[in-house]
C-alpha cells in the first residue's frame, strides 16, 4: 500500500494546502519514508515547500528549537510528524497567532499513515459535531469501564474544540489522524484505571479529588513512571482533557495518537492544559507534561442520556 495516500489525505482533505500557499515539514528522526512520501506529493503537485530537522527532545510537549519556533510562523502551513508532540507547545501556538494551520502527529507510523489517516474526514466530521452539540446541553458526565474506572465531572463547554481533521481556516490547529471533541473536565473525581497508557508502564490506577491526583496504585516495587512525574512536576497531578473519540476508521493499536481517537473509547489527561483554559484562568495549568489515557470499553452518561454502552456508541442509533 502506497503511503501517497496517506500523504495526499493530510495535504488535499485535511490541509486544503492551495497552490499560493507554503508548506513547512518537520521532522525530529520519525520514519524517514513518511517524511519523504510528504515531500513527494508536495513536489507533485507543485506546491512551495521546505523541510526542517531537528533533534528529537526528551519528552512531548517540549519546546522545539528557537530557529524551528520561529520558522513556524513565517509558512501557511506547519505539518509537524515527529515523534515528540508539538500540539501543546508555545511554538505551536505562536505559529497559529500568526496566522499557520498546524497539523501535528506525534508518533505517528506507517500502521497509522495507512489506516486511520485515510479515514473519510467529513464523516469525521459529523460524528464529531453531534457529540460536541450533545456536550453543550450536558452539565455532569459519567464514566465507568469493565476494568473499574468511575469518574464524574462538569463540562464547561467554552473549553471544549472539535477536532475533525479539517484544517482549513487561517490559524487552526488539530492533531492527525483526527477525531475527537476535548477540553478541560471541570472538577473531576473518582478512580481511573489506566487501561491504555504507554508513558508509564506499571501505572494501574489513580483516585482524583476535585480535578487533582490524590493517590496511584502500580504494579512494581519501584515507582513508576507517572510517579516521578507527579513527584518531579507537581503540575501533572492536574486532570487536563477529557476527549471523546470519533474517527470510526481507528482501532486500538497501542500508540495514543490512534488510540485516543477510536470510536467507541475516551480519553483523560494529566498536566498542561493550555490549549483548553484561557492565560488568565485561574484554572489554567502550564506543565512540561500532558499525557493521555484512553478507557477501553467505557460507559459513558452525558447527564442521564447514555452515550456509549461498554464502547457501542449508541447516540448515533
Amino acid at each position: 500500500m502506497s503511503l501517497d495516500e496517506g500523504s495526499k489525505t493530510i495535504i488535499d482533505q485535511c490541509l486544503n494546502v492551495q497552490e499560493d500557499e507554503k508548506v513547512l515539514v518537520l521532522n525530529d528522526s520519525n520514519d524517514e519514508e513518511l517524511i519523504e512520501s510528504l515531500i513527494h506529493v508536495l513536489d507533485e503537485k507543485g506546491l512551495n515547500h521546505d523541510l526542517i530537522e531537528y533533534e528529537e527532545p526528551e519528552s512531548h510537549g517540549e519546546e522545539p528549537p528557537k530557529h524551528v519556533a520561529e520558522a513556524m510562523k513565517e509558512y501557511n502551513v506547519v505539518i509537524a510528524p515527529t515523534v515528540k508532540s508539538l500540539s501543546h507547545t508555545n511554538a505551536r501556538k505562536e505559529a497559529n497567532k500568526a496566522g499557520a494551520r498546524v497539523a501535528t502527529m506525534p508518533k505517528v507510523n506507517r500502521e497509522i499513515w495507512e489506516t486511520s489517516l485515510r479515514a473519510d474526514y467529513e464523516r469525521v466530521k459529523e460524528i464529531t459535531e453531534k457529540v460536541y452539540e450533545l456536550l453543550k446541553e450536558t452539565d455532569e458526565v459519567k464514566v465507568t469501564t469493565p476494568s473499574g474506572t468511575n469518574i464524574s465531572f462538569k463540562v464547561d463547554i467554552d473549553t471544549y474544540h472539535n477536532d475533525t481533521g479539517l484544517l482549513h481556516e487561517e490559524g487552526t490547529f488539530g492533531n492527525l489522524p483526527a477525531g475527537e471533541p476535548n477540553g478541560y473536565p471541570e472538577r473531576l473525581s473518582g478512580s481511573l484505571v489506566l487501561d491504555h497508557f504507554p508513558f508509564s508502564p506499571g501505572a494501574e490506577k489513580v483516585e482524583i479529588r476535585d480535578g487533582e491526583v490524590v493517590a496511584i496504585e502500580s504494579s512494581g516495587k519501584e515507582a513508576s513512571e507517572l510517579e516521578k512525574a507527579f513527584e518531579e512536576h507537581p503540575c501533572s497531578k492536574k486532570m487536563a482533557e477529557f476527549g471523546f473519540g470519533t474517527n470510526p476508521e481507528a482501532t486500538l493499536i497501542g500508540k495514543t495518537l490512534q488510540d485516543e481517537k477510536v470510536l467507541g473509547t475516551v480519553h483523560f489527561a494529566f498536566g498542561d492544559n493550555c490549549s483548553y483554559v484561557d492565560k488568565n484562568d485561574e484554572r489554567r495549568n502550564p506543565c512540561a507534561i500532558h499525557w493521555d489515557s484512553v478507557c477501553e470499553s467505557p460507559t459513558v452518561f452525558f447527564d442521564d442520556t447514555k452515550i456509549l454502552d461498554e464502547g457501542e456508541p449508541v447516540f448515533l442509533d
